[in-house]
């Protein structure tokens, strides 16, 4: 895993400054600790940061073609590469590496930037051709390699971080105003924008074409089934399983060593037992996390440990660990991410660093398998919903303020709503909590509809569809690649680790996004395919408890151990006039008193407060 860097003047005669573009790529020495190399020839400059995982010693990159005009620097694995490689060879072209990069500029040779179709893995790269003086930006269809970009009359600097971005000079750090909303809203920024005003980020599945100073930006695949699969339930089970399968024998192609991020639950373990398929006898490595408070799954995953025989190792989070871990957390996702699992991913991540260099992880489970129980809560919303006469919506709008607790209050605004207006996904907040935070009628009347609109779009995409692939579709564009799948890679890559997920195999999950409704969500049970095929893999209580992941006590330390810190943040934030100072302190209130769980925005109150500290 590496991280790239990319500049390009649109004015052919404008020297790239080679200090700066070593300057700017090696901020992420993190990514990329054990080499790194640079390509600057008149308006192009390219620099890359190599963590060394296939053939250690001679991926050197930028990597060429035979004549030096087709040049790339690339972050990620294909994991088919051996076999575009053959068929490459077999065309006349000459490979002077075992790695998997070269496949891409003899790719984009043979077949130009169609080529990306045939790749199999996790990516986010820039190749320039010099020839046609072309740069192409590429990131993978799922999103789980990202890469962010800044553009303007003048010149177009990319890097698989932001620090670099705003490190070239050509961009200063200013808030991006027309995303707070989406960001209290969701705890994450959906894609392209980020909290950053004018760097923006490649959307999955999508690459740019600057030519000349002209960007297009072309969307090369999408996970909209054309037709729902006529198979049998036994028949699809086979299937997914001779996936899953495959799809971590894939992942296992490594020149050092691997490991496995088990939480106990059944997305981590799925993949232990699958893998101890795989390697068939060869010992694994596991790596967990836990907590004094109680709310740990250590338990469940020694017992995985145990069944599989792994080598496994803990890591112990207290809460003064956890508060002084944001201002990393911040330093290391650049953008505000309100996901304390975030903070828990990057200590067990330093923690495996000791072992393994290549982690493997359940990540993507959920919006594949539909796990997570919302999906069918708007189901039953959606059924009351249909049966409600639009008379009577007046009337329960107006019982809003007789209700007791805020949650009580979004179920009741759900009822009138439609499933495209309602669903924001899994992490969405309580939005008339929001809208009483706000200072009114400024903040209200200021904020933009770019979190409306960004979810409109796609659920127009699945206009007619099932609704529980609709909710899967915006899902798997929105919150596991912005949130997720940000956090998986930042957190990860902070410690020089490379993180893959076999559940987001493009083929599994164009496969599963085909299959009906009622394999995935059955009995009032969620991946209810994905249980049925690990039966002979794991223990039933495994399979069937309650998902926690890696689960952060935050709720209790937010009213106990760290409530001290939390009222100096909210000191802070009266002064910002975003918010209601008096609806500040009831939150906190209702948080100590165990009223209601507000962890999750005071989490972003403390993750955006840090964000403002280190960048603006």
């Amino acid at each position: 895993m590496c991280g790239v860097f990319a500049i390009h003047f649109f004015d052919a005669q404008r020297q790239v400054d080679a200090s700066m573009v070593k300057q700017s790529t090696d901020l992420m020495h993190h990514r990329g600790p054990d080499d790194s190399g640079y390509h600057v020839s008149k308006n192009i400059g390219l620099g890359h940061r190599r963590l060394s995982i296939i053939d250690l010693s001679s991926g050197h990159q930028p990597i060429c073609n035979e004549d030096g005009n087709i040049i790339t620097v690339y972050n990620g694995e294909i994991y088919n590469f051996q076999d575009i490689k053959y068929e490459l060879v077999s065309r006349g072209h000459r490979f002077l590496t075992n790695c998997d990069t070269e496949v891409i500029v003899h790719g984009y040779e043979e077949w130009g930037t169609a080529c990306i179709r045939r790749f199999n893995g996790m990516f986010a790269f820039v190749l320039w051709d010099a020839h046609k003086q072309i740069l192409w930006v590429a990131r993978d269809r799922l999103g789980v390699k990202p890469i962010f970009y800044y553009l303007d009359h003048e010149v177009f600097v990319c890097a698989s971080e932001i620090k670099p971005i705003l490190k070239s000079g050509f961009v200063r750090p200013v808030l991006n105003k027309e995303v707070l909303d989406a960001y209290f809203s969701v705890g994450y920024v959906p894609g392209p924008e980020t909290m950053f005003k004018n760097i923006k980020k490649v959307l999955p599945g999508h690459f740019l074409r600057i030519d000349g100073s002209t960007t297009t930006d072309h969307e090369y695949w999408d996970l909209v089934p054309n037709s729902i699969t006529d198979i049998s339930f036994e028949q699809a089970r086979e299937e997914i399983e001779e996936l899953l399968l495959d799809s971590v024998r894939k992942r296992l192609m490594s020149d050092v060593p691997l490991g496995v991020f088990l939480s106990g639950g059944l997305d981590s373990s799925a993949v232990v037992g699958l893998m101890s398929k795989v390697v068939n006898g060869t010992p694994i490595d596991t790596f967990t996390i836990g907590y004094r408070e109680g709310v740990t799954e250590e338990n469940y995953a020694q017992r995985v440990s145990d069944l599989y025989n792994t080598r496994h190792h803990v890591f112990q989070l207290e809460a003064d660990n956890f508060l002084s871990s944001i201002k990393t957390l911040v330093n290391f996702s650049e953008e505000p991410i309100v996901e304390p699992a975030a903070i828990s991913l990057y200590h067990i991540s330093r923690l495996a660093r000791e072992n393994a260099i290549v982690l493997l992880s359940g990540e993507g489970s959920d919006e594949v398998f539909a796990g997570y129980y919302l999906y069918r809560f708007m189901g039953m919303f959606d059924r009351i919903h249909s049966v409600i006469p639009k008379c009577i919506h007046p009337i329960i709008k107006s019982l809003n303020g007789m209700l007791p607790k805020h949650k009580y209050i979004k179920y009741s605004d759900w009822l009138t709503q439609t499933l495209s207006q309602r669903y924001q996904g899994t992490s969405s907040y309580l939005t008339p909590t929001l809208k009483k935070m706000y200072y009114d009628p400024q903040f209200n009347k200021d904020k933009s509809t770019y979190l409306e609109d960004h979810f409109s779009d796609y659920f127009k995409r699945v206009k007619g569809c099932d609704p529980l692939l609709q909710m899967l579709y915006v899902d798997t564009k929105t919150w596991l690649v912005d949130d997720l799948l940000i956090k998986a890679d930042k957190m990860t890559m902070a410690t020089s680790v490379e993180l893959r997920v076999p559940f987001l195999d493009y083929r599994l999950v164009e496969t599963v996004a085909a299959l009906p409704s009622k394999y995935k969500i059955a009995y009032s049970t969620g991946k209810y395919l994905l249980k049925e095929i690990m039966e002979p893999y794991l223990p039933k209580d495994i399979i069937h408890r309650t998902k926690l992941g890696f689960p952060v006590p935050t709720d209790n330390w937010f009213r106990g151990e760290l409530l001290d810190e939390i009222g100096k943040l909210i000191s802070d934030f009266k002064d910002t006039h975003w918010f209601q100072p008096s609806v500040l302190d009831d939150l906190v209130k209702r948080h100590e008193s165990g009223i209601e769980d507000h962890s999750k925005i005071l989490m972003m109150l403390l993750v955006m407060n840090e964000w403002q500290k280190e960048y603006l």
